[in-house]
């Protein structure tokens, strides 16, 4: 461990050390609230201070009922002020506690951000930025680093390194640029979108900023986030998102890109330079800034040697979201058999990618939620390679399941259906917004497929009910022809009006 990160600890336990010393042993709380009254997230938090277990109070951070009561009876205790400053610490708390309302709200506003926030791979960062962030008077100088400055003893505290880091940083400099950007420049203006869009790495950060920016409104007051204003930030999100993904298909690696170079000087003993440079060739770059070190090293290995039969996998759980890895050659219906197999299994999918290399390399990612609770590797081994293969027709077996009660497609909505042949020289751009239901990513892909058309790009992500699709496509070498889309626009009313 370096030794910045030692001594900051060990002047953190020093603290709470002396502050034990000094308080009898039969004191009263110091915040009025007998121990045996605190919530057990309260204690827990407490704990977590007390023995300086900065990974536990991290995860304690994340958003759940009961976390803005629990920091408010630590803030009146005053164990909070090592770490966050005593001036903006309501405010803070306030924004926190917006956040977990978030998840009750059946407005739309509610269903749209509280959708967005469960789809967090790390919330407990936001929480931890809005603890960091101030309620107005440094913002009145415009000096975003002076808070980012006095941010970063915290973290240093905390031992909060790394991506990590660089994401409660980015929050907190920038924790003004949404509502700057919504409420007072015209969004109409692509010129204004694109240079919004320039401040982002990934479309996380962009969730996280546009929470932020809600929970930051709804602290401040009853009329500070009018339905109006969480529309045009909802709005401001919608379009900073798709300008985001349009072209990621088209931007492949670059061999001479630093990010390269590093994963490069950094490999694993067991991983050649020459097989890291096969492994990455003709991918997207997106595929660089979508996944750490660690996991493109495992993708590495999952295609060593890879025949055009094989098909490597494996599934890894955050939390209660199970994420599958599926690394291939491409293989016609590849996208929608995979989706087909977490269908027939009862799993609802959340999110994912799916990103095509120039020579047929396929790196298929997708989150799902088993609610069952009964996710077993046998359940997906050996079907997903047999359906993949061609071995096992997913598309009858799903068919056969559902005989007696067929799954609802009847939109509650209108679904969109948008392509774009503009945006990216190679591709074109296929956006759906639909009502989400069992299956759907099977049979949309399946309706792709049948017409054709290779996709080497997709999106994925649930917004509330709403499923929210991107595919890349093209037909050959070519876009697709306006007799293409035509043809696949009537295929997918068809299918979406279907009992």
């Amino acid at each position: 461990m370096p030794d910045i990160f030692k001594n900051a600890r060990s002047a953190l336990h020093e603290f709470f050390e002396r502050r034990r010393q000094t308080t009898p042993a039969d004191a009263p709380p110091t915040d009025g609230v007998p121990a045996t009254a605190r919530s057990p997230l309260a204690s827990d938090l407490l704990s977590a201070l007390d023995t300086s277990d900065s990974a536990r109070l991290l995860e304690l951070l994340r958003p759940q009922p009961g976390l803005a009561a629990a920091l408010r009876d630590l803030q009146r205790a005053g164990r909070l002020r090592p770490l966050f400053s005593d001036a903006s610490i309501n405010h803070s708390i306030g924004a926190i506690d917006s956040l977990e309302k978030l998840r009750m709200q059946t407005s739309v506003s509610g269903e749209r951000f509280g959708s967005m926030l469960r789809e967090l791979e790390a919330p407990e960062l936001l929480t931890l930025a809005l603890l960091l962030s101030d309620d107005g008077s440094a913002r009145a100088s415009n000096n975003a680093e002076q808070s980012v400055q006095s941010a970063q003893q915290t973290l240093n505290l905390l031992q909060v390194a790394g991506d990590a880091r660089q994401t409660v940083e980015f929050l907190v400099r920038n924790q003004l640029q949404m509502s700057l950007i919504a409420f007072r420049q015209d969004t109409s203006d692509p010129s204004v979108i694109g240079k919004f869009v320039e401040i982002f790495s990934t479309e996380e950060r962009l969730k996280m900023l546009c929470l932020m920016t809600v929970a930051d409104l709804s602290a401040a007051g009853p009329d500070a986030l009018t339905p109006w204003k969480a529309e045009v930030l909802w709005r401001l999100f919608v379009d900073a998102y798709n300008q985001m993904t349009m072209a990621y298909g088209d931007q492949v690696i670059d061999t001479h890109e630093a990010a390269l170079s590093a994963l490069n000087a950094n490999r694993p003993y067991d991983i050649s330079e020459a097989e890291m440079s096969a492994f990455l060739k003709g991918l997207p770059r997106r595929y660089l800034t979508l996944f750490a070190p660690e996991r493109i090293y495992s993708h590495v290995r999952l295609a060593l040697n890879i025949a055009a039969d094989d098909v490597h996998y494996f599934l890894n759980k955050k939390s209660d979201v199970w994420e599958l890895t599926v690394i291939t050659l491409d293989k016609p219906y590849l996208f929608s058999n995979i989706c087909g197999v977490l269908s027939y299994l009862g799993f609802d999918i959340l999110r994912g990618h799916a990103l095509t290399s120039r020579s047929g390399l396929i790196v298929d990612v997708v989150q799902f939620t088993d609610r069952k609770g009964c996710l077993v590797r046998p359940q997906l081994d050996p079907l997903l390679s047999d359906a993949i293969a061609g071995r096992a027709d997913i598309t009858t077996m799903l068919h056969d399941q559902h005989t007696d009660t067929p799954p609802r497609l009847t939109p509650r909505k209108s679904p969109v259906i948008y392509f774009d042949n503009d945006s990216s020289p190679r591709y074109t751009i296929l956006e759906l917004v639909v009502d989400d239901a069992p299956g759907l990513l099977h049979r949309i892909s399946r309706v792709i497929s049948q017409r054709g058309c290779a996709v080497d790009l997709v999106l994925i992500s649930t917004e509330g009910e709403r499923a929210i699709d991107v595919f890349h496509l093209r037909k050959g070498e070519s876009k697709l022809s306006d007799s293409d889309e035509l043809a696949l626009t009537e295929d997918f009313e068809r299918m979406f009006t279907a009992a």
